[in-house]
């Protein structure tokens, strides 16, 4: 069954609210400020919760294209890597020398990360999904 999928007390929550909804269906719905802020609040949480898995789902995929990757140029005997980065959320490639001591080129380079991670604050306070 989906809700015993969902975590912690959410899932509970979450099936009171299903079971809430469906004594009440054919009922006609009451105007009333306090439903409809906590409809909009389930909707938000639903989102939440689905974005959430969209991006695990792509991590994993990341994750593993990128094993794929590896795997591919230690036949072909290059020191070219594939990893994924939390803080981009995206594949990282570093190009190293032949004896793998020295890091000859990272794509995207640190600077650039490190301008992506500061990007990702900026946007969350600007866009706080919380607020």
């Amino acid at each position: 069954m989906m809700i015993d999928n969902i975590q912690g007390s959410s899932a509970s929550s979450l099936q009171n609210k299903l079971i809430s909804l469906a004594s009440n269906a054919g009922r006609p719905m009451k105007n009333n400020r306090n439903a409809q802020i906590s409809s909009m609040k389930q909707t938000q949480e639903i989102d939440a919760y689905h974005e959430g898995i969209r991006q695990n789902d792509l991590k994993q995929e990341l994750i593993a294209l990128g094993n794929e990757l590896n795997k591919e140029m230690k036949r072909i005997n290059t020191d070219i890597n594939f990893n994924y980065n939390d803080d981009i959320r995206g594949l990282v490639v570093t190009v190293r020398e032949d004896n793998g001591d020295k890091i000859i080129r990272e794509i995207p380079s640190k600077e650039a990360i490190e301008l992506m991670k500061k990007m990702h604050d900026i946007v969350g306070l600007i866009f706080d999904k919380k607020g």
